[in-house]
C-alpha cells in the first residue's frame, strides 16, 4: 500500500528554540493516523509541515517530505531545510496545488472551516469543482455531500450562521471531503464540543473520510478518541518523539 504522506526527521526551530524535533510521520490511505501531544508539542505544526505551510523563522532545519502516490521520489523540503522563511515561501507556493486536492484541512472550530458569505451550497460547488473530474450534475452531487454527513438538501441554501454547531461541523466536512483528496487533515475537531456530541463529530468524520477512501490525520489530545479510532498513533511529547 502506497504511503500517502511520508516525513521524517523534521526539525523547525523559531529564533529562540527547537519547536518540533526528530518528527517521523507516515500516513496510509483508508486508516486513521492520530497525531498526539500536550499543548505545545508540535502537533499542529508537525501538519502544517506535511501541508507545505510554514511561517516560522528560521523554519525546517531538517526533515523530508515525499508525498509516494504521487511521486516515489520527489523531496519537497530540497533546498528548503536552514533557507529561512524566503524558502518556505517558495514551499507554499509550490505545493498550493496540492491544498484542496491532495488533502484537505478541517481546522478547529467549524466557524473558521466556512466562509460566512457563502451558502454551504457554494461552497461545496467550489470544492467539488477542485476535483480533476467535476461531475456535470452538480446539484445532485451537492446533495449526496449533505447526506453523506445527515444533513438534508435544504441546508445547501443556508449561510454557516444559520447552522446550530453540530450541523456546521457536518457542513465543514461534507465541504472537506468533497474534492475527493487522499488525505483529510483534521485538527482537534473535538474543540468545544460535549463529550456526546464529541462522539457522534468523530464516528462521523472517521465514516466519510473512509467512504471516500481517503486517509485521515487526526490531531487530538483526547485519549479516549484516539484509543477508539486510531489504528496508528504518533506521539509528541515536549522535546521528543515517540512511536505507540
Amino acid at each position: 500500500m502506497s504511503l500517502l504522506v511520508d516525513l521524517k526527521n523534521l526539525r523547525i526551530d523559531s529564533e529562540s528554540r527547537t519547536l518540533v524535533h526528530n518528527v517521523n510521520v507516515e500516513i496510509r490511505p483508508q486508516r486513521v493516523t492520530a497525531l498526539c501531544g500536550p499543548s505545545g508539542s508540535g502537533k499542529s505544526l508537525t501538519a502544517r509541515a506535511i501541508m507545505g505551510v510554514l511561517d516560522v523563522n528560521p523554519g525546517i532545519q531538517s526533515g523530508s517530505l515525499r508525498y509516494p502516490l504521487l511521486d516515489q521520489n520527489k523531496d519537497w523540503f530540497e533546498g528548503i531545510c536552514k533557507q529561512g522563511m524566503s524558502a518556505q515561501i517558495r514551499l507554499l507556493e509550490e505545493s498550493r496545488s496540492l491544498r484542496g486536492s491532495y488533502f484537505t484541512y478541517s481546522p478547529q472550530s467549524a466557524s473558521s472551516a466556512l466562509n460566512p458569505g457563502r451558502t454551504i451550497g457554494q461552497q461545496l460547488f467550489l470544492a467539488i469543482s477542485r476535483r480533476e473530474n467535476p461531475p456535470e450534475n452538480m446539484g445532485a452531487e451537492i446533495a449526496k455531500k449533505l447526506a453523506e454527513v445527515d444533513l438534508k438538501p435544504h441546508v445547501s441554501g443556508a449561510l454557516p450562521a444559520e447552522l446550530s454547531g453540530g450541523m456546521a461541523q457536518r457542513a465543514a466536512l461534507a465541504i472537506a471531503v468533497a474534492p475527493q483528496p487522499k488525505l483529510v487533515i483534521a485538527d482537534e475537531p473535538e474543540t468545544g464540543l460535549d463529550p456526546l456530541l464529541r462522539r457522534g463529530v468523530i464516528e462521523l468524520l472517521v465514516r466519510v473520510v473512509r467512504q471516500n477512501g481517503a486517509g485521515l490525520l487526526l490531531i487530538s489530545h483526547h485519549e479516549e478518541t484516539v484509543k477508539r479510532i486510531a489504528d496508528d498513533v504518533i506521539r509528541l511529547p515536549k522535546g521528543r518523539m515517540e512511536h505507540v
